[in-house]
């Protein structure tokens, strides 16, 4: 009876485990009695190490082939149309909420992009992105749910980040308004405050719109912005071109173009 691959694999693997914890101990002996010229134990020891290397080279090619055959059946098995799936499944089970389709998926503020030609997987936000070599779906999902979740866990300071709103707000409306005084509640493209967000090309690898995007989504779950005198509000918008796709954690969409904040009475 044939055995499967992975036993085959398996055996292999145990048994060059074996040879190697067998040549290091032999190895270091040889290094020892060297250090102490101990010349019995040298001697001996090199006959012993002579013995496994030759086993080794013996049983080499079968080995070989053993591990060879197995990375052309992963290989395969990563070319094949069962592998999106496979994927999916263990990205979905770590709790990575994934949308689109192999090889581009998309979870805010993440894409995750599969390049078999490559040998890569890339990870990326904006323009940052990093890559892992490694396409085993539990491997894999491991390594996104890490970097996704330590996103997603961080804690968001709101009050920062409306201090933030505010200031770039009141930059760009004396700048379009053109007038001495802020004009509450006119309504500013939320694209050109991220862009006076990010002046610095440094400060825009650092904090990317897909980020600041993922900012606002939690922003917008709030059911009332307020942040000490002022009152935000994120406007919809329809035109893709202008404007952000907010997911929340929920999974639920919405398109906001602007922001308008308004000046509390009292």
């Amino acid at each position: 009876m044939i055995e499967p691959l992975d036993d085959i694999e398996k055996m292999t693997i145990a048994e060059l485990d074996a040879t190697f914890k067998r040549l290091g101990k032999v190895w270091l002996a040889v290094k020892k009695s060297r250090k102490e010229w101990d010349f019995k134990t040298t001697t001996q020891t090199l006959e012993v190490l002579t013995e496994e290397l030759a086993k080794l080279s013996d049983r080499w090619t079968d080995h070989q082939s053993a591990l060879q055959s197995a990375l052309e059946a992963d290989q395969a098995f990563v070319e094949s149309e069962a592998y999106p799936a496979e994927v999916e499944n263990a990205l979905k089970s770590v709790g990575v909420p994934l949308r689109g389709e192999y090889p581009a998926y998309e979870f805010p503020p993440f894409k995750l992009t599969f390049s078999r030609e490559q040998g890569v997987v890339k990870l990326g936000m904006g323009r940052r992105s990093q890559q892992t070599k490694a396409f085993a779906p539990d491997q894999l999902s491991a390594w996104v749910s890490g970097q996704y979740n330590r996103v997603i866990n961080s804690k968001f300071d709101s009050t920062r980040f409306c201090r933030e709103l505010l200031s770039a707000y009141e930059t760009l409306n004396l700048a379009t308004v053109k007038e001495k005084e802020i004009l509450w509640g006119h309504s500013i493209s939320l694209k050109d405050i991220y862009r006076v967000l990010t002046l610095k090309q440094s400060a825009r690898q650092d904090y990317p719109e897909p980020l600041f995007t993922y900012d606002l989504a939690r922003l917008k779950e709030q059911s009332e912005i307020h942040y000490d005198r002022y009152q935000f509000e994120l406007e919809p918008s329809r035109e893709p071109s202008k404007s952000l796709l907010l997911i929340n954690s929920q999974g639920q969409e919405s398109r906001v173009g602007t922001l308008a904040i308004h000046l509390l009475e009292g």
